[in-house]
């Protein structure tokens, strides 16, 4: 595995190692909105940690990274979103397929619309005694309206357990390490030359990784593989192989990547979040944590991602969140949406974030000039 480049927020300076020659982007926002929703009713103590959205048929779909409390512990739910607004009430997704996985953690679509991709963490793995933990390395895809006749991307099964379980001893061996968690994914154009052989890259985010959970550390690491669809089934055409590989830290914070969406408005771009979560007495949120996060954009081109440039607020300095960024989606050429992941930290509304109750989550509206 190449080693890692660094990339150093300082009291808003932004000091990198390039990785690739960078693009112009838009490098401030116009503003910022900090929303809350509701991902349940409010007679359950199920915490809400919405882990990933995606956008598509004028609806918001998200991941939460346990089950709610419905039959079938479903985990993944749909609000209307009309004009901007999320607004109704949640929608949860059912199907067996969808109900067995656990703790999904990354959604994407396919470059047409036409396919919903979602990710379990794959940071723990089962064995023959007792298989259960595979659910949790599960890659699912389904049409947009569908979700019941969603598959599982290279599936086995062990114990009556499907999952995607070969799929992780070839992510390990491209990272380097035996423990990882999967936080992040995006469909995006293949390289020049690949477009017939292919319907785009899956590139992967993997948020930390090491010897074991316990001696892992944060990481902003992306690896991609080239997928087809053939007869309405998703196929790796290759293996995957490492296309980037920071890190980053944000005021003295180790910074993991926790969701990461091609642009396919502007085409030039990857937005990606990135979080911290250490003990602080005096920080954002109680129990002596702070949480916290920062929006990146990485140019794109040919295939290929570059240096990440932080993304600014409106008078030059670093567009910081208290909450906890846990996903990204892209919802025009100018506007994005971020999806905060709280766990059970209750973090104070201010200009850089907002409160919500254990039945809500919190979510950032970012506009672009």
């Amino acid at each position: 595995m190449e080693k890692p480049a660094i990339i150093t927020l300082v009291a808003g300076l932004f000091i990198a190692v390039p990785h690739a020659p960078a693009a112009e982007l838009p490098g401030r926002i116009e503003a910022v909105e900090h929303h809350t929703a509701l991902c349940h009713a409010t007679d359950t103590a199920v915490d809400c940690d919405v882990s990933a959205v995606v956008k598509t048929d004028g609806k918001l779909v998200f991941a939460n990274d346990k089950g709610l409390p419905a039959i079938g512990d479903p985990a993944i739910f749909t609000f209307d979103f009309v004009g901007g607004t999320i607004s109704g009430n949640p929608e949860v997704l059912k199907g067996s397929v969808l109900e067995k996985a656990d703790k999904y953690e990354a959604m994407t679509t396919t470059l047409d619309g036409q396919y919903i991709i979602a990710s379990t963490a794959f940071n723990k793995v089962g064995t023959e005694q007792d298989p259960s933990k595979d659910a949790l390395n599960t890659l699912v895809y389904w049409p947009v309206n569908d979700p019941n006749t969603a598959k599982v991307l290279a599936q086995s099964t062990r114990g009556g357990i499907k999952s995607s379980i070969m799929l992780r001893k070839q992510i390990g061996e491209v990272i380097g390490s035996p423990y990882f968690q999967v936080e992040g994914i995006t469909m995006a154009p293949s390289e020049p030359g690949r477009e017939k052989d292919t319907d785009g890259q899956l590139i992967v985010g993997i948020s930390k990784h090491g010897n074991s959970s316990a001696t892992s550390n944060p990481a902003f690491l992306l690896i991609s593989a080239h997928v087809k669809f053939n007869d309405a089934r998703m196929e790796l055409v290759d293996g995957f192989k490492s296309i980037q590989n920071f890190n980053l830290e944000a005021q003295g914070h180790p910074l993991a990547l926790t969701g990461i969406e091609y642009d396919r408005f502007n085409k030039d771009r990857l937005y990606a979040v990135t979080s911290f979560e250490t003990p602080s007495a005096e920080g954002a949120g109680n129990n002596g944590i702070e949480t916290g996060g920062v929006l990146w954009a990485i140019p794109f081109t040919a295939g290929k991602p570059g240096t990440p440039q932080l993304v600014n607020q409106k008078d030059g300095s670093p567009l910081m969140f208290s909450n906890q960024p846990g996903g990204v989606e892209v919802l025009g050429a100018k506007q994005v949406l971020v999806v905060h992941d709280d766990d059970r930290v209750e973090v104070k509304t201010s200009e850089a974030g907002i409160k919500r109750g254990k039945n809500e989550f919190a979510y950032s509206k970012i506009t672009f000039p």
